[in-house]
């Protein structure tokens, strides 16, 4: 592999879900875009680090749900801390399935089972009855799904979350109903607390 100093496109790809993918090399590392915004890799994983730090001091992680699985920044961080850690990722978009094996070495994982499924499909996808960490990523770009924010949603997360549990939720700090969104958390969850980036805003929620 030639590494680059500055940034360069290695891949790129109109998907029929998430729209334009593209996958950046520079030095070596690469970072996933889709539609103009970074989801993993870069600077992602800087932000992550800071959410998951506030779960990592607990004892280690035996049982992990990542609904969005993307190139898998989580998975690594996760990996990091726990290396026995069975890691369920829930991915909707086959393409991006493919950059995160080739790209991001989720092939090569230990533990690791990817499932190309809708997230909010809780029939038949989840090999666990509860996590003790779930981590819902669920962006399509910029674009965060009502679905997700919906009482039917959270209350199944609730029910797949360990009593000494703790599920995560990414959103962007642009979103309007970020108050809303709180309230209803609340209303399903004992404890909600918020780590602030300058991007992102984690909810980590405890039952």
């Amino acid at each position: 592999m030639s590494f680059s100093i500055f940034p360069r496109k290695v891949f790129e790809v109109k998907s029929k879900i998430s729209g334009e993918i593209v996958v950046q090399e520079q030095l070596g590392l690469y970072t996933l875009h889709v539609q103009n915004l970074i989801q993993s890799g870069g600077i992602v994983k800087g932000i992550w680090k800071k959410a998951l730090h506030y779960v990592q001091g607990k004892p280690f992680v035996s049982g992990c749900l990542v609904l969005g699985l993307g190139g898998g920044t989580v998975v690594q961080l996760v990996k990091s801390h726990s290396s026995n850690a069975e890691i369920t990722g829930v991915e909707i978009d086959p393409e991006i399935i493919k950059i995160g094996k080739k790209y991001f070495g989720l092939g090569e994982v230990d533990g690791l089972k990817i499932i190309q499924a809708d997230a909010f499909n809780f029939n038949n996808i989840y090999y666990r009855s509860q996590y003790d960490l779930i981590v819902v990523d669920l962006y399509l770009g910029k674009k965060f799904p009502v679905k997700a924010a919906s009482d039917e949603f959270l209350k199944k997360i609730k029910n797949l979350l360990l009593p000494e549990g703790t599920a995560i939720f990414n959103r962007l700090r642009t979103g309007k109903e970020l108050g809303s969104f709180e309230k209803k958390l609340k209303n399903h969850f004992s404890r909600v607390n918020l780590v602030k980036t300058s991007t992102n805003l984690f909810f980590l929620v405890r039952v």
